[in-house]
Formats: structure tokens, C-alpha cells, sequence
């Protein structure tokens, strides 16, 4: 199985977290490629890479200036573009390269945190070539679009490949303007219209997954069991993905979205659902084990 995700030195820590909890979760061995976008991120985890690596789970650093010498179409990328577009850039570049390997690629948000085996994910794909999460909390059409980038797979058949180059093409060269309204995610919605519904799967039935912008649909009386309630379904959470999420490491401060998705997030008070803000504090709890095993110099 192979994933992978990318960061610089800020998402370090939950980098981190994302790879201890598909090792603490994983049934199936893993390979996780890392593209760390500062030089600080990369000589940090080779520096760890042989205490991280397990029977299960093994993280391969790659070094986005080496990343950007063999491919120089990435340097003109980030000259003409902030720093936050530059990185939507990378994750479908990133898996496109990857891909070209002849492996079926799994591209993760490095500030997502799994709470179950993510082979869950991939039943639900079956035999299709591309695997989406919806956000739920909104339609095709809307601007910030129906679909999330946090987790997606592409299997290395014809129709992942060239849903895969199609994507990576159309960001990388800022394509198709009336889809840039959400860096690269809008994008995802063109991939059934494009591709085939016969190749796309919206993983949506068989799993629970959780963000600010849909806590607020979930009953969350079962989460002791590791479920969530949304609608008339019974889900299990496969993964929360703490977005926009900044701390502070002395006060022990959680800011849940830095000031973003009020609209989502009934302006917070989603994050007084006793259940969410135990979510926030583990994982805090989670990333601040990290700063002091492995990342306070």
C-alpha cells in the first residue's frame, strides 16, 4: 500500500500523527512518502526515519528542492503563485510522479488522523479507478465544491492515470479558471462528468469521516463505539481531519479553525459538542507527545 502526503516544518507534528495513526490502525504493511517543502522537515526525518519505521509502516522523506531540479516545470509553478496555491500544486504533481512508478497511489492531508484501518477506504473503491470523499456539507456547484482533497486514491489502470494527469495538468497550469475557486479541490468535481461514473467512486456509504464543516451534521451519542450517526446511517469514523487547527504548545491553547469555516461551524459552537472537543484535545494531546519526543531542538 502505498501513500503518501507533504508538509513543511508547521505540519511537521501532525505529519507525524497522520503516520503513527495509520501504523497504530493498518492491517496491511505501508509506505508513506513524505514531501517535506523545507530543507528543516527533510534532514528531520531522516535524521528519526530508522526509530519511525516499523514491521508495518515505513516513511520515505523526499526533498522538494531536489523534487524541483528533475522537474522544472514545479519552479515556474511556484514563481507564479502564493506559497498556500503553490502547495495545492504539489499533491496532485506529487501523485502523478508517484503513479508513474506502476503503483496505485493514495494522496493524504497531513493534518488528517485515522481512527480506523484505512483498508476501509479501498473496499468501498472496489474495482473503480479513482476513490473521492464528499464533504457533505454542500452540492456540486458550490463554491468551495462537493468533494475534498483529504484523502484520494488513483489506481494505476488507464482511467486513474489520465484522471490523475488530467487533474495534475489543469492545476499545475491553472486551467479551466471557473475551478480555481478552491485551489485544487473544485477540480474533483469534473472528474465523474470527465472520466465516468463507472470509474469514480464518492466513498460515501460505509464509512464515517469528520471535519469543521460537518461536524454539525453527525449525532455523536456512539462515538465511544468509534461511530458517528449522520442521517439514518450508522457510520464508522475512519478519520477526522483537523483543518485550519493551530495550538499553542505552553498554554495548551487549541484554536479549532483559526478564525475559519464559522459559517460550518455554527460560528464554533459545534466545537462545545463534548465529543468533537475530546477529538481536539486527544489529538493536541497527541501532537504535543511529538514536539517533545521528536521535534523540540
Amino acid at each position: 500500500m502505498i501513500l503518501c502526503t507533504l508538509s513543511d516544518w508547521n505540519f511537521l507534528a501532525k505529519g507525524l500523527a497522520l503516520y503513527e495513526s495509520l501504523q497504530e490502525t493498518s492491517k496491511n504493511t505501508f509506505t508513506l512518502y513524505y514531501l517535506c517543502l523545507d530543507k528543516r522537515s527533510y534532514d528531520k526525518l531522516w535524521l528519526i526515519k530508522s526509530e519511525l519505521d516499523t514491521d508495518n509502516g515505513i516513511i520515505i522523506p523526499v526533498c522538494l528542492e531536489k523534487f524541483e531540479e528533475t522537474n522544472p516545470e514545479l519552479k515556474v509553478a511556484r514563481a507564479d503563485r502564493a506559497y498556500n496555491e503553490y502547495c495545492w500544486t504539489l499533491a496532485s504533481y506529487f501523485c502523478n510522479y508517484l503513479i508513474a512508478n506502476n503503483i496505485d497511489i493514495t494522496y493524504i492531508d497531513s493534518d488528517i488522523f485515522f481512527y480506523a484501518d484505512i483498508d476501509m477506504f479501498f473496499k468501498e473503491i472496489g474495482n473503480k479507478s479513482v476513490g473521492l470523499i464528499a464533504h457533505r456539507h454542500n452540492l456540486v456547484g458550490d463554491r468551495d465544491g462537493a468533494y475534498n482533497v483529504g484523502v484520494i486514491y488513483f489506481r494505476k489502470d488507464k482511467a486513474g492515470r489520465d484522471t490523475l494527469s488530467w487533474w495534475s495538468d489543469a492545476v499545475l497550469n491553472k486551467k479551466f479558471p471557473h475551478l480555481r475557486s478552491c485551489g485544487d479541490q473544485k477540480y474533483l468535481e469534473e472528474f465523474i462528468p470527465r472520466f465516468g461514473a463507472e470509474n469514480i467512486c464518492v466513498v460515501d456509504e460505509t464509512i464515517g469521516h469528520a471535519a469543521p464543516w460537518n461536524y454539525r451534521l453527525y449525532v455523536w451519542d456512539k462515538i465511544t463505539e468509534g461511530k458517528i450517526v449522520w442521517g439514518n446511517k450508522e457510520q464508522i469514523l475512519l478519520f477526522s481531519h483537523f483543518s485550519r487547527m493551530s495550538y499553542n504548545l505552553i498554554s495548551a491553547e487549541i484554536n479549532f479553525t483559526s478564525g475559519t469555516y464559522l459559517d460550518h461551524t455554527l460560528s464554533g459552537q459545534v466545537f462545545n459538542i463534548p465529543q468533537v472537543k475530546k477529538l481536539y484535545v486527544d489529538y493536541f494531546m497527541r501532537l504535543k507527545k511529538i514536539h517533545e519526543k521528536w521535534l523540540i531542538c
